[in-house]
């Protein structure tokens, strides 16, 4: 039988290529260097394997290779929860534990389906199973033979899965990337721009099938779930050669040390002319005073660095050396006055404490009343009482 490859064909093999590299690079230098890049590189793996059978699927010569039948959905299903768990072991430096064996759930429940088609099915009754659906490769991952669940439940399921995962990712990926912002520092940003290049590629697994599969053919269908996977691959892959410390491992434990050394040096050398402290102060004047930005809730340095136009280190020194407090108690000590301000003014009687902790950018009452008390030596209802008594005193 003569080997045709069709375009859809070599986009299938060639992102098997990359994928395969990529994946054994990354568990390699893994090994050596960042334990982490072991899961996203069996993930790459897994992800390169189940477009594979695909390949083999929609090209027909699964029926060459029989052993694997029905062996691409185990990786399919352990590639999604791979990447996560490798994002947050890089974010959050969170060791694999007893508990995360929750994820790869899915992947047993359909070993134990497929139990009895996996290892007590000889490779002839494999090949005829195959012949029998390949025609249609659509009707091939309806995974008809299961015991447990009813037809095509598995290449749904197993879209919302990711879809699940992508979610719980893209979270912790913008929620580090909002860290590393302000930091004078390559590579958290690089693995943030990497990182979000390779979830946001994995919307082709879901976002086109869930938008055009009830308007298509079967076979566009087909290639909606599965050719997709190939181009998440050579999207991520290709993208990864031009993050070479991502891709060898530089891991966040030398990234966090750099960033100490990088601010142990401006500490010690970097030195604030008179000019530029004037020039911080005005920038700040402009930003707490009368934009009143302080207010936000959440309101963080990397946030004044964008506002006030000035470097979140710099602010850090200035705010340290010349005004001798920290950045948070900068900001709700200008709260606390601005509050005070309000509750002179008497037009927010009506506000109770929650109300006016929430209107000067307090996430919550006790966050409000501490530092009320840090700044004020009382509580915001002592304050309330003493600014009552000065007024019936001098009304009276």
């Amino acid at each position: 039988m003569e080997l045709v490859l069709g375009w859809k064909d070599l986009v299938y093999l060639g992102s098997n290529l990359i994928g395969f590299l990529i994946g054994i690079l990354l568990i390699l230098f893994g090994v050596r260097k960042n334990k982490a890049n072991i899961l996203i590189g069996l993930s790459f793996l897994f992800l390169t394997y189940a477009v594979f059978l695909a390949f083999l699927i929609d090209s027909g010569y699964h029926a060459r290779i029989p052993s694997l039948y029905r062996t691409g959905n185990i990786a399919a299903l352990l590639f999604a929860p791979l990447a996560y768990l490798y994002i947050r072991q890089v974010i959050d430096n969170r060791e694999l534990s007893f508990k995360d064996l929750i994820h790869f759930i899915p992947a047993v429940i359909y070993l134990i389906d497929f139990f009895p088609i996996l290892f007590f099915t000889s490779l002839e009754e494999k090949r005829q199973l195959i012949q029998s659906e390949i025609q249609d490769p659509t009707v091939f991952v309806y995974f008809n033979q299961s015991r447990f669940f009813p037809s095509n439940f598995y290449t749904l399921a197993r879209t919302i899965l990711i879809v699940v995962y992508w979610f719980f990712s893209i979270r912790f990926i913008y929620r580090y990337g909002k860290k590393v912002a302000g930091i004078p520092q390559s590579f958290g940003k690089e693995w943030v721009i990497w990182m979000k290049i390779y979830v946001y590629s994995e919307l082709m697994l879901f976002l086109p099938f869930f938008i055009l599969a009830r308007f298509v053919d079967s076979s566009i269908g087909y290639d909606l779930i599965h050719l997709t996977g190939a181009f998440v691959i050579l999207a991520s892959g290709i993208a990864m050669l031009f993050f070479p410390k991502v891709l060898y491992g530089f891991n966040e434990f030398e990234f966090m040390l750099d960033e100490q050394k990088q601010k142990t040096k401006l500490e010690s050398s970097d030195y604030l002319s008179l000019e530029k402290e004037l020039q911080i102060q005005e920038q700040l004047n402009q930003v707490l005073f009368l934009k009143k930005k302080h207010l936000q809730k959440g309101y963080t340095i990397n946030e004044l660095a964008k506002d006030s136009q000035v470097p979140a280190y710099l602010l850090t020194v200035f705010i340290n050396r010349k005004l001798q407090t920290n950045f948070s108690d900068l900001i709700n000590q200008q709260r606390i006055e601005e509050c005070c301000q309000m509750m002179n003014s008497g037009k927010y009687k009506h506000l109770t404490l929650e109300g006016m902790a929430d209107l000067c950018g307090f996430s919550n009452r006790n966050s409000f009343s501490g530092a009320f008390k840090k700044f004020k030596g009382m509580t915001p209802s002592q304050f309330q009482k003493t600014q009552f008594m000065v007024t019936e005193k001098e009304n009276s």
